[in-house]
């Protein structure tokens, strides 16, 4: 045991030492890939939070399906007003609301390593629409969990580019569901370092370092 002590101390450290520094805030957009059934699926997302040192950061966020992938379509048949059989097309929807954790183990003028996690509920079901009226079919209760490892190269002060690559595991009332939803997940990203040029612009706020 006093190996993994001795190399997780320095990591303690830091994080103690990032938690003394004046919190800023931060926003982002996110855009993840995974698979459902063996299909590409894309997760977007917003983030708002603190963040600690740049490198420790505490965030809120709201992901969801989009857009929503057909390979789970499935047709609703009913009698329409002319009494006549009629379908129309159930979409999958999943959203949830997360708490993200992320901190930065490795870090130069021009490269960042971090470790992000996103803890999450939220819900998915079928949907479809007749007319002017919406049903929902299936709704299920979401828990996800998602570690991943994110990589960024930041060229110049304001932009940079990244690559995220993880896991996210669901857990829904519908076993099918876990089994399509249970996926790598992957990014590459252009990034906008929002605070940075925020600093630019407003170097005496109170609210940025």
């Amino acid at each position: 045991m006093l190996p993994h002590l001795v190399r997780a101390q320095p990591a303690l450290d830091t994080i103690k030492l990032c938690l003394r520094e004046k919190p800023y805030p931060f926003f982002k957009f996110d855009n993840r890939n995974s698979f459902i059934e063996n299909s590409r699926a894309k997760i977007l997302g917003i983030k708002a939070g603190i963040c600690y040192g740049h490198r420790l950061q505490f965030g809120i966020g709201y992901n969801q399906l989009y857009p929503p992938t057909t390979n789970f379509d499935n047709q609703h048949h009913f009698i329409n007003n002319y009494g006549q059989k009629d379908s129309v097309t159930e979409k999958l929807k999943l959203f949830y609301v997360s708490l993200d954790v992320e901190y930065s183990f490795f870090q130069t003028k021009h490269w960042q390593i971090s470790m992000p996690l996103q803890i999450g509920l939220g819900d998915s079901y079928y949907k479809y629409t007749i007319g002017k009226e919406s049903t929902k079919l299936g709704e299920n209760f979401n828990f996800v969990y998602e570690p991943a490892v994110s990589v960024e190269y930041k060229p110049i002060k304001w932009v940079g580019i990244g690559a995220d690559i993880g896991y996210r595991f669901m857990i829904t009332q519908e076993q099918k569901l876990n089994q399509k939803f249970t996926s790598p997940i992957y990014a590459f990203n252009l990034l906008i370092y929002y605070s940075e040029i925020l600093k630019y612009f407003f170097p005496k706020s109170k609210f940025l370092l």
